[in-house]
């Protein structure tokens, strides 16, 4: 995944964040870098180690660092595969800084504990994604290998630019299908529809034009994916009488490795909160597949 360069990994010794952990790894190996692993300690967990072993906070930091390393040479095989920076503070607080000081292009994070379900994203994780200045991807406990099949979630907001942009350039160098996908829910596809009389104004024609306007937009989004990616493009709007639903079927029965979706809003401010209450969050909180969101382009 060229297009990522200075990869930076959040780790709290579970196993999804190994897992992560190695994804970070492989595609920092694809630029001949290392990432960087970024472990954050709070100062109450200091505080407990203090009271058990008497020891300073300089010593418990060189241990955290030994583990660290340890874990490192487990997953990568050498304890030199990566960058370490151990930080005291709140985990969100600081794997903010970090990514903000090591001018990260890509934060990689687990994207459940070991105590969730099996596709649950845990509430930390959905923060980072909230309010990172980069792109985060969400690995799915499990997967640390190349992503075979892409998919960009596209909703034609303000970040669709770049969601296919980054989908269609991850695909290129991973040697993945690429499929563009759009979920809608029309009148005639909600539940309630039964209930009303729409025959006078909403006949076939109707709902022709309706599809040709959507063919239309799906069409122009895929042209500029096209200028990335030269192989075939899987292109679908799907109709369902919930976009969140649509989208995970889709995804679940395609077998995806990786859907790619959007971040709208100022992640500086707490105005604009990127996905909160939409279907984007939810498909993040319920995708059987791990998840790149990215931002608005040049924001």
């Amino acid at each position: 995944m060229k297009i990522f360069k200075n990869i930076l990994v959040g780790i709290d010794f579970s196993a999804p964040s190994k897992q992560a952990l190695k994804q970070a790894a492989r595609i920092a190996q694809a630029e001949g870098t290392r990432p960087t692993v970024v472990h954050v300690v709070t100062p109450s967990e200091i505080e407990d180690y203090q009271r058990y072993y008497k020891a300073s906070t300089d010593v418990m930091l060189k241990a955290f660092q030994t583990g660290v390393e340890d874990i490192v040479r487990e997953e990568l095989g050498s304890s030199d595969a990566a960058k370490y920076t151990i930080a005291i503070g709140v985990p969100y607080h600081e794997l903010m800084r970090a990514a903000g000081d090591s001018h990260c292009d890509l934060l990689v994070l687990g994207s459940r504990g070991d105590n969730a379900g099996a596709h649950d994203v845990g509430f930390f994780a959905v923060k980072c994604v909230r309010h990172s200045p980069v792109p985060v991807l969400l690995n799915r406990c499990g997967h640390a290998k190349p992503f075979d099949r892409v998919v960009a979630c596209v909703d034609y907001s303000a970040a669709t630019e770049n969601v296919v942009e980054t989908a269609a350039k991850v695909a290129l160098d991973e040697h993945a299908e690429l499929h563009v996908i759009h979920a809608i829910c029309p009148p005639w596809a909600r539940p309630t529809h039964v209930r009303y009389n729409f025959q006078t104004i909403e006949d076939e024609d109707f709902k022709k034009e309706y599809r040709e306007l959507l063919d239309e937009q799906m069409e122009a989004t895929v042209r500029k994916a096209r200028e990335i990616f030269p192989a075939k493009i899987e292109q679908h709007t799907l109709e369902h009488a919930s976009r969140e639903e649509a989208l995970i079927r889709y995804l679940r029965e395609n077998d995806a490795d990786l859907a790619v979706v959007g971040r709208t809003g100022n992640s500086a401010t707490a105005l604009k909160q990127f996905l909160v209450g939409t279907t984007a969050e939810r498909l993040i909180h319920r995708s059987p597949c791990s998840v790149l969101t990215v931002p608005v382009k040049g924001q």
